[in-house]
């Protein structure tokens, strides 16, 4: 068997350790760039948000690549999200590609194991306890890299050197083959990272980036934010979701990832008493605590015809309004230029600054008074 799945931001490291310490070959494609958009777009109903059209170019690369099984989560639930394996594997097949599909969530658990268990072979239980705990330290590495990576990143006095150290520890992580060799690599990323020669913090603006998982979490489709506002605009920036948290949730692998799950949902229930299926309570929430949390601003990004993030869209200006906290949405599809982001972006945070430093200086008057 050689497995396949779409690529969303770094989730490929974690998600490469656990096939193949199943026992079977993960094939993973290259990042997603403008060409696997186009591919996917081609063959996308016209309205269906980005995220679609990527991921089904991702598969459409891994076909081509070998990969003989397409592994896609499923569900129930009001966002589409739920219905792109199913769908996105009969296009598939509509224009000729011949596959196995593992539709997790929406098959039967005996069905998924009856496709896998040939390929697993022996030990299937000492394989499957290895895969879960290298998984789960993998993906924990990668949220600590990536961090230590937006902390550094506006401040650092050389340009570009953070970027060279998160390449090279992303990779280190995705060749490790023991959770000893992961603990010692999180040691030295933190020693590096922490070595770095900075710039002064004072006076930086820091925002939260709230939206849609795949938006927040793949460069491809947000056209880098998180870079564009650190590298070129010298701002903290911090998405509310990560790739450990959309990892680790669904297995019930870390407690206080529920923790935090239900905070959200009761921070939002005046605003959004159900659940869309989407990310709309961590969106929300977001915004709500923004301020007490220390931002400065908050970015909304989403794709185009996102049903759970259009109907936060409405929501959203009175929040922001109500706690006096500057709001950006952005709005990603295929047609997103990257000069009309650059425009916007800097807008954004020269208002922030003008606000920041208008505070101080009411702070300075006031102390002298």
């Amino acid at each position: 068997m050689k497995l396949a799945f779409p690529h969303m931001g770094n989730a490929y490291i974690p998600l490469r350790a656990v096939v193949n310490q199943l026992g079977i070959e993960a094939v993973v494609t290259e990042k997603p760039n403008r060409r696997t958009l186009q591919k996917g777009a081609l063959h996308s109903p016209e309205f269906v948000c980005l995220p679609f059209k990527v991921t089904l170019g991702d598969c459409m690369n891994a076909l081509e690549k070998g990969a003989d099984t397409l592994a896609m989560v499923c569900g129930m639930w009001a966002c589409r999200f739920g219905y792109y394996g199913r769908v996105q594997h009969l296009i598939l097949r509509d224009i000729g590609y011949d596959f196995e599909s593992v539709l997790i969530g929406r098959e039967e658990p005996g069905e998924i194991w009856r496709k896998l268990r040939p390929a697993i072979g022996k030990n299937v239980a000492r394989k499957v306890a290895g895969a879960l705990a290298l998984f789960r330290s993998k993906a924990s590495a990668v949220e600590l890299v990536e961090a230590l990576a937006r902390k550094t990143r506006p401040y650092e006095q050389e340009r570009g050197s953070t970027d060279g150290l998160l390449e090279l520890y992303l990779h280190h992580l995705d060749k490790a083959s023991s959770q000893r060799r992961v603990w010692e690599l999180k040691r030295e990323a933190r020693q590096a990272f922490g070595s770095l020669p900075m710039q002064d913090k004072n006076g930086t603006i820091r925002v939260r980036i709230v939206g849609e998982l795949y938006v927040l979490l793949e460069p491809t489709l947000n056209l880098d934010l998180v870079r564009r506002l650190e590298s070129s605009l010298g701002v903290e920036a911090q998405p509310v979701l990560s790739t450990y948290r959309w990892l680790i949730s669904p297995l019930w692998l870390d407690p206080s990832l529920h923790i935090y799950s239900s905070r959200a949902r009761r921070l939002t229930r005046a605003y959004l008493p159900y659940v869309l299926g989407g990310e709309e309570h961590m969106t929300i929430a977001g915004v709500v605590s923004a301020r007490e949390d220390g931002f400065d601003g908050v970015i909304h990004a989403y794709p185009l015809t996102c049903m759970p993030e259009n109907i936060c869209r409405t929501i959203l200006p009175d929040i922001s309004s109500r706690t006096d906290l500057p709001l950006l949405s952005l709005c990603f599809d295929e047609h997103t230029s990257a000069a009309g982001l650059d425009a916007r972006l800097e807008a954004f945070v020269d208002m922030l600054r003008a606000r920041k430093e208008k505070r101080v200086l009411h702070g300075v008057i006031q102390a002298s008074m």
